[in-house]
């Protein structure tokens, strides 16, 4: 009962940052080649510009950064649980805090990982313990090719096949004692479209850390 409301808490959140990114994704990835105008500037970010700030309380709304900027942030770099709200802070101008969670302080953002097919978009959420150790990361949006994240996510977090006989679902589990307790599920789109070539599966991500209990 409690992880079906974990996720309905995201699925709801991710119904809006979701979209946000696929229509941005869709919109830089048609302009590809072409110079950002002022309403679309692209930063790249690989690693996490300085931390000026050591706490949450900074307001993203504050920071000199255009809120119409929408950075291109390495899958890599996104997927990790070593991180500070500090750091999101940094490499996000637009981020969604204090999402209501029991224990946990949540942080999300609109992510889009890169412009070629095998890359993500759609909405990422960390959640913090009071001490600022991320415990947990929620991902929910769309790929054209999952190939490269499963790699990630198999190498990095350990995710082991699993199935349950769910058709056209692959699914992943970190289990312990006898239950998942992450979860990767990637599904076909309902209806795949060749003019939406960066849509073809949609991404759920549960990640949580087994040291944060």
């Amino acid at each position: 009962m409690g992880r079906s409301l974990f996720w309905m808490a995201a699925l709801l959140g991710a119904a809006i940052a979701v979209p946000y990114a696929a229509d941005k994704w869709s919109k830089l990835k048609g302009g590809e080649g072409k110079q950002p105008d002022s309403a679309t500037q692209i930063t790249s970010v690989g690693v996490a510009r300085p931390e000026s700030a050591k706490g949450v309380t900074v307001d993203s709304r504050t920071q000199s950064t255009s809120s119409n900027e929408m950075p291109l942030v390495d899958m890599d770099q996104a997927f990790r649980l070593d991180v500070t709200p500090a750091t999101i802070m940094s490499r996000w101008p637009r981020v969604s805090a204090g999402l209501p969670d029991e224990k946990l302080y949540g942080m999300r953002v609109a992510l889009i990982t890169g412009l070629h097919e095998d890359d993500l978009a759609g909405s990422l959420t960390y959640y913090f313990t009071p001490s600022q150790r991320c415990a947990r990361l929620t991902f929910t949006g769309t790929t054209g090719d999952p190939t490269r994240f499963v790699k990630l996510m198999t190498s990095r977090f350990s995710f082991k096949p699993f199935t349950n006989g769910e058709p056209g679902v692959m699914r992943y589990e970190i289990r312990w004692n006898g239950s998942a307790q992450s979860e990767l599920v990637i599904r076909s789109a309902a209806i795949v479209r060749s003019s939406s070539p960066l849509a073809r599966y949609q991404v759920q991500v549960n990640i949580a850390d087994p040291a944060v209990r």
